[in-house]
């Protein structure tokens, strides 16, 4: 089945609604000292982040109803919910958190799916996952949903990161070109970052494997990516990770959105991407790099823009 016809658009943000500045966590300079080994915090470039309130549930049926509204599509039309999230988030979800969502959103005839287990890269595989669905000819509208949420502040302060509190949700179907199309993903383990022993080398070695991989996928060479969504993590160690691999730091996308939402966990691709596209535009024709990496993991997809 060729699925070089399913768009991805219609995507939409659900911050948490609860803004404070990481200063305001209690004990957190002494948190950030050992998360982060004594690094100067004022370069992370994170000024304040976001908290969700309510049930995390609440925040995925905002983001998927604006989704839906924003592509004119209606709750019988939807096929499958990927939704995707990081392993401590993972843990908090509540047993019969799909049930709620798919009763919340009138969703009777909608299969629930869930991917984790990668980290802050989950919500990459959710994308192919989600795109690859459409191998049943049957399958027309699928949501995909990335989350991530911290209900302890002090449990936000991280390696080289401050968590945020997100819900991002976007719709492929068949047939429609959407925003963007998915070109090729890419996904590696690095096994010293699984025992918690990863080093600059290991961590260079496993991104160099992943791009190469998604690059070949593609047909694309690196000077042919237009603009990088990263992930929202320590602006030094960011620019300096992508320069070892060959990105050009005036092509990552992060900066904005890391100072006013913190690092979303594995919601910060497409957070930057909507941000890049509401600043910029995402223009037809153009190839896009999403990318993530965790502690034993780094995943990128191509995308290549659809829009007129």
């Amino acid at each position: 089945m060729d699925l070089e016809n399913v768009g991805i658009g219609s995507f939409a943000c659900a911050f948490g609604d609860l803004e404070n500045k990481p200063e305001n966590i209690p004990d957190f300079d002494s948190l950030w000292e050992t998360a982060s080994f004594g690094t100067d915090f004022a370069e992370m470039g994170c000024t304040t982040y976001r908290k969700m309130s309510g049930p995390v549930q609440e925040y995925v049926v905002d983001a998927v109803r604006r989704t839906l509204r924003g592509a004119g599509a209606g709750a019988t039309d939807i096929d499958h919910l990927v939704i995707a999230t990081s392993d401590p988030a993972l843990a908090l979800l509540p047993p019969d958190f799909a049930e709620q969502v798919l009763i919340a959103l009138g969703l009777d005839d909608c299969v629930p799916h869930l991917v984790s287990y990668q980290r802050c890269c989950s919500s990459l595989t959710a994308l192919r996952h989600s795109r690859d669905l459409f191998a049943d000819p049957d399958v027309t509208h699928v949501v995909m949903v990335a989350l991530d949420f911290v209900p302890d502040d002090r449990d936000r302060v991280r390696p080289y990161a401050l968590f945020g509190d997100a819900a991002v949700s976007c719709l492929l179907t068949r047939h429609d070109p959407g925003l963007v199309r998915l070109s090729s993903s890419a996904v590696k383990v690095d096994p010293d970052g699984l025992r918690g022993r990863d080093t600059f080398v290991s961590r260079k070695a496993v991104a160099d494997r992943t791009l190469s991989a998604a690059l070949r996928a593609g047909g694309r060479q690196l000077p042919q990516v237009t603009k990088v969504f990263a992930a929202n993590l320590y602006k030094p160690l960011t620019l300096f990770n992508a320069s070892s691999v060959g990105l050009p730091p005036d092509r990552l996308h992060f900066a904005d959105t890391l100072s006013a939402y913190g690092h979303c966990g594995n919601a910060d691709w497409m957070i930057n991407l909507v941000d890049y596209h509401e600043r910029v535009g995402i223009r037809g024709g153009q190839t896009y790099l999403a990318q993530s990496l965790a502690p034993g993991f780094y995943a990128c997809v191509l995308l290549e823009g659809t829009a007129p």
